[in-house]
């Protein structure tokens, strides 16, 4: 379940982008419970509308391979084009294929909760405001 509005506005915001709804659950679960806000889509053209909705999300967690017109890293280049300060990690089932721009990170599924939580305390400074 995503994070309240009260969530929103007094906790950093990570997005996770998942197609598959149990991964998705226990990812959004997993963030939150390191102490985050979390809003959640199912494909990059639920991201993008929420992206453009809510102006303080710190960070995008994304699975490269999502169904539809626009995958994970469309999406991500989609992301850090528009919105330069977002953090995006990207993540996905397979090995990584793909070249990644430096300040995206990667991380192989299955994933554990204290790898997640570690890298986006890594990624995200606490004081940081995003402003669009």
């Amino acid at each position: 379940m995503a994070s309240s509005e009260d969530e929103i506005l007094e906790k950093p915001v990570v997005l996770v982008v998942e197609n598959e709804p149990i991964i998705r659950m226990e990812t959004v679960h997993t963030i939150k419970e390191a102490g985050y806000a979390v809003l959640d889509a199912s494909n990059a053209d639920e991201a993008m509308k929420i992206l453009e909705g809510h102006h303080h999300i710190r960070a995008v967690f994304t699975e490269i391979r999502l169904p539809g017109h626009r995958n994970g890293m469309e999406l991500g280049r989609a992301i850090a084009e528009r919105w330069p300060l977002v953090r995006l990690i990207m993540t996905s089932g397979v090995s990584k294929t793909d070249d990644f721009p430096a300040d995206w990170r990667y991380v192989q599924k299955p994933y554990d909760g204290a790898q997640i939580a570690a890298l986006l305390r890594a990624l995200i400074v606490p004081h940081l405001t995003v402003v669009r």
